[in-house]
């Protein structure tokens, strides 16, 4: 499989940082040789939803996440601004990042996005979609 630019929402993370399961094992068993992307926007909403009481994380543990999430993911500031529809404002920046680094996938496991498709010309799926894709490519000869 080719190299991929992938926008990483901050759902996906804090799935892949807080509790183990498929998310957790399909994101230590790595996504090379793909490139990662967040923005700060992206990386201050996983340590906020991260330091919430209901994850239980010593502020060490929090500490140690945020550390390699920084050292997995290229962090970029956009100016890129997207001008079209989107399902959630709120979910706007994930599509400038997109627009931004020209990213070829956005992984979320926001409903209302994934329902969209396409943001900024970016295919928009889960996590677990995108793995299933990269395990079938692996396996064609």
């Amino acid at each position: 499989m080719k190299e991929l630019k992938l926008v990483i929402d901050a759902n996906i993370l804090v799935s892949a940082y807080s509790a183990t399961g498929r998310i957790n094992d399909l994101w230590k068993s790595g996504l090379t040789p793909h490139q990662l992307m967040i923005s700060p926007e992206i990386f201050a909403e996983v340590e906020r939803t991260l330091r919430q009481a209901e994850f239980h994380l010593a502020p060490n543990e929090i500490k140690e996440r945020l550390k390699d999430i920084l050292e997995r993911c290229v962090l970029v500031r956009p100016k890129a601004r997207f001008n079209g529809e989107i399902a959630d404002e709120k979910d706007r920046h994930l599509a400038n990042l997109a627009l931004e680094v020209g990213a070829d996938r956005i992984l979320t496991g926001e409903t209302a996005l994934k329902k969209s498709v396409t943001i900024a010309g970016t295919s928009v799926m889960s996590f677990a979609e995108f793995a299933s894709q990269k395990s079938r490519a692996s396996r064609t000869p």
